[in-house]
């Protein structure tokens, strides 16, 4: 999945930009002609500092090529352009408030690399709640051994790792030829952090703090991605 990184010098000036595309939620796509009708992109909105990213699909509406979005893209790119900040989740997450994902195969498997256990055990009860099975490591080499001897079908990877970066670790695994789709879960996210860990081999970003129902939908929305259909089906509830 491909990358695209627009840029504005305020959050009013996005905010006009969405507002004008509110009816059909979509916005322009500057001609750069290397995206093809139909496909999807991650689109990283940058503001200063400040920076979100959604996925959008390419369309031609008459008039040239735009981005369309889902709903709950669309959601969260209102949502930062209105200067909202999401918050991480709460320690324990209830199984009744967690977004999940139905026919998910039993044998999914997540591999999060993160050195802040408290962080570890909120994002690992959130994935096992929507279905997946997860395995936490510390490090980056903990995470290439442990590669070495499983299968895992998503890496959920933290930017500041002691010893291997997890930019470092995305792009040795990319260098190796892995596949598996890789997803920054990090603080690091000015529109810099953002171009490297795409340059590196990253799949999708999600910056923290962040919200559960989110995380749960990138992840659900990389897997389907990349599993056979119909594997990973849609979510069917939304954490409120």
């Amino acid at each position: 999945m491909r990358a695209v990184v627009l840029r504005f010098n305020t959050l009013d000036e996005l905010a006009h930009q969405v507002d004008a595309g509110a009816e059909e939620q979509d916005l322009p796509l500057p001609p750069c002609g290397r995206f093809r009708e139909g496909e999807w992109v991650l689109t990283h909105f940058c503001v200063e500092d400040e920076s979100t990213c959604v996925a959008a699909c390419v369309t031609d509406r008459g008039g040239g090529s735009r981005l369309a979005f889902e709903d709950r893209d669309w959601e969260r790119l209102v949502d930062f352009a209105e200067g909202s900040r999401p918050s991480l989740p709460p320690p324990s997450v209830p199984a009744d408030r967690v977004a999940y994902v139905e026919d998910v195969p039993p044998d999914t498997r997540v591999l999060l690399v993160d050195d802040d256990t408290e962080l570890q055990r909120v994002v690992s009860a959130l994935l096992e709640h929507a279905g997946y099975q997860t395995d936490s490591v510390s490090s980056g080499e903990q995470a290439l051994d442990l590669l070495r001897r499983a299968h895992f079908d998503l890496l959920v990877l933290d930017w500041n790792l002691p010893g291997m970066t997890g930019l470092q670790l995305c792009r040795r695994l990319r260098e190796q030829g892995t596949l598996l789709p890789i997803l920054f879960l990090t603080a690091n996210a000015t529109s810099d952090d953002l171009v490297s860990a795409f340059e590196a081999g990253a799949d999708d970003f999600v910056p923290k703090p962040f919200r559960a129902p989110e995380l749960a939908a990138r992840v659900m929305g990389l897997l389907r991605r990349s599993l056979p259909a119909p594997c990973v089906g849609a979510a069917s509830r939304q954490l409120t």
